[in-house]
């Protein structure tokens, strides 16, 4: 949400005092402040990215009170899902690593997301990227980030929807930057007809360097 999403959300006045908790709360890693490629930054937006509050409403809220809840959540989609989102906050609590697996992490760059609407008529899909590092030696990082236990397998839709960001990227902001498709995934990837498309592979080995 950006700043003024969260005033009227929150129904608090807008003052320095408002300014002040959000720097506290980001100081503090409750909060991912972000800028989006190519908007001014008073377009910043806020993520809440606190592992421990994002669980407890998630699963913790409403107590369970079946003895057997979490053996039972076990491969659910409720607990797929979170596992994906957790291994994506994860990602972004890493970009320093990211940079260093890259080999850039004595380039200039900046971590950015980046969304746009679709527009049909001119021939934009619409998408989100979460991840993206925009580097000083015009080479854009277009980041996925996908989780799974085992070596990720890149489908053909998957191909699809990589192919259709890098679209939408190029025709929306019109950067002349090179882009890298940039996989980060826990144990890497299998070879198939799509794998070759994959600049750059990044593991959770490569994270936690």
């Amino acid at each position: 949400m950006t700043r003024e999403e969260l005033l009227k959300a929150t129904r608090l006045p807008d003052s320095g005092n408002f300014t002040a908790r959000l720097e506290e709360l980001e100081s503090c890693g409750f909060l991912r402040k972000y800028h989006q490629y190519g908007m001014k930054e008073r377009n910043a937006c806020y993520q809440l990215i606190d592992n421990f509050t994002l669980f407890y409403y998630k699963f913790l809220e409403e107590k369970p009170t079946d003895e057997h809840f979490w053996s039972n959540q076990t491969n659910t989609p409720k607990v797929n899902a979170w596992c994906g989102l957790a291994f994506e906050r994860v990602c972004l609590e890493h970009v320093q690593q990211m940079k260093l697996a890259l080999g850039i992490s004595g380039v200039l760059s900046e971590a950015y997301s980046w969304t746009c609407k679709e527009d049909s008529a001119n021939g934009i899909y619409g998408s989100q990227i979460d991840l993206m590092i925009v580097r000083k030696d015009q080479v854009i990082n277009l980041c996925e980030m996908k989780f799974t236990e085992k070596e990720y397998v890149i489908t053909a839709k998957v191909d699809e929807e990589i192919r259709r960001k890098e679209a939408d990227l190029l025709s929306v902001t019109g950067t002349r930057y090179a882009i890298h498709t940039t996989l980060v995934t826990p144990y890497g990837v299998a070879g198939g007809s799509y794998s070759g498309r994959i600049q750059n592979i990044i593991t959770m080995e490569d994270l936690f360097q």
